[in-house]
């Protein structure tokens, strides 16, 4: 079996008002490509497939478009589950029409039974060659009904609520088998631990530009261990995480990655689909994954540092003309010392662009210090064992700007302390009047 593994495409992003339409649609018409040149049997998308609940009509039209054209292909499966983006309802609205031509799509798992998601994949005989658990996005009230009394490595609420489901699932994967051996596959959008690369031997989510922030990851639904995906799945397709990796350096559980890039802190992460080669049979497993590093439409650079250091990047940048003719756009970010803003402004309005260049976000360093509440690794359980003073310290730090340029460590303690004193009175009076049932209406 040959299955393309691709992701978090995000149809509809503009990210700092780039139209992206042909970028994305470059990209869709690049995946036919491959799909035929390869002799792809199975398509999986594992998730954000849209960037929005309500995608631009232009993001739809260009997603139909593309699976309607896989009827043109020897691609006999696709599997299609939404994300976290996504909204699921809009996915499953032609789910009947799109099953009538082998396409399964798994928008979200409400209102619906494991058996509705997981799928049988046919060779070219029309025959069972594999079975698809169609994981689609799950939140943590859904999933809490998959804890119940399940074993699981780290002891936390997402490696027992994802053992129980992708246990479920199994069951009703083998159970299509009718007991021949066959590839067993399924998916999944969720953050997953042990990660390579970017995130390797990070504990806390960093926020990054890319849309996976520490509120996607904090709390009951935080990191997924590789225990809780059973064995028996020969293949894991992983969405949600935007850059290529192996979930605890297991082959079989890996992302894709995004096609694009989504955020100028990646604009040096190559972009892949993966082709999986798979068979299992009676003489045994093999697996062997490759990455096909996807065409860049739009190219993206960030520049930073001092005034002398931006403008020689931007000299550097500048002076590679015969790139030009490899990308549609190449967008830039300045990332600036506050000081050099308005020099860089005028060296900008004064440069002479390559007609395909331009710079399209300015982000200035923080000359003041700015304070982010930290609640990670945290679930609701354990936050209600947080004093309100301790809660109330972090929000109100978390929205104040102190002026820390020059002041050792003892002094800033004190100067925020000194902030919590001024306003932790009136928090706390209103936190005894909400608790207590008063009216706090008018205090």
């Amino acid at each position: 079996m040959r299955i393309l593994h691709t992701a978090d495409w995000h149809l509809g992003n503009t990210m700092h008002n780039i139209d992206r339409q042909s970028e994305q649609e470059a990209f869709l018409d690049w995946l036919l490509f491959v799909v035929k040149d390869r002799q792809i049997d199975t398509l999986i998308v594992a998730g954000d497939v849209f960037d929005t609940y309500t995608p631009p009509n232009w993001a739809q039209k260009i997603y139909y478009r593309f699976l309607a054209s896989l009827i043109t292909t020897k691609c006999r499966n696709v599997i299609l589950v939404g994300g976290n983006h996504d909204s699921g309802n809009l996915l499953d609205a032609p789910r009947e029409i799109l099953d009538a031509i082998n396409i399964h799509v798994v928008g979200n798992i409400g209102g619906k039974n494991i058996e509705d998601m997981v799928f049988p994949l046919s060779d070219e005989e029309g025959q069972i060659c594999g079975v698809a658990a169609a994981v689609p996005y799950v939140s943590e009230i859904m999933l809490k009904d998959f804890c119940e009394a399940k074993e699981y490595a780290k002891g936390t609420f997402s490696d027992a609520g994802f053992s129980g489901l992708y246990g479920a699932f199994l069951e009703k994967a083998k159970a299509l088998t009718g007991g021949k051996t066959m590839p067993l596959i399924a998916t999944g959008h969720l953050y997953a631990a042990g990660l390579e690369g970017r995130y390797e031997g990070v504990e806390e989510e960093q926020k990054t530009d890319d849309g996976v922030r520490q509120i996607d990851v904090v709390g009951n639904l935080g990191k997924v261990h590789a225990a809780s995906f059973p064995d028996e799945f020969d293949y894991v397709a992983l969405g949600h995480i935007h850059y290529q990796s192996r979930v605890d350096h297991q082959d079989r559980i890996r992302y894709s990655g995004s096609p694009f890039v989504m955020g100028f802190d990646e604009d040096r992460i190559p972009r892949y689909v993966l082709q999986v080669d798979l068979t299992h049979d009676d003489n045994g497993k093999n697996l062997s994954v490759e990455k096909i590093e996807v065409p860049a439409g739009i190219k993206f650079r960030r520049l930073s540092g001092k005034k002398e250091e931006i403008e020689e990047k931007l000299k550097e940048v500048l002076g590679k003309d015969h790139d030009s003719e490899f990308y549609d756009k190449l967008c830039i970010e300045i990332c600036y010392d506050a000081g050099d803003g308005p020099a860089l402004h005028e060296l900008v309005e004064n440069t002479d662009f390559h007609e395909k260049v331009s710079v399209v976000s300015w982000k200035p360093g923080e000359s003041r210090h700015t304070y982010q509440a930290d609640f990670g690794g945290h679930d609701m359980h354990s936050m209600s064992n947080i004093q309100p003073k301790e809660i109330i310290r972090e929000l109100v730090l978390s929205k104040t700007e102190l002026d820390t340029e020059g002041k050792t460590e003892e002094e800033i303690e004190k100067l925020r302390d000194a902030e919590v004193k001024t306003y932790l009175p009136y928090f706390l009076e209103a936190f005894d009047a909400v608790m207590s049932g008063g009216d706090y209406e008018d205090q």
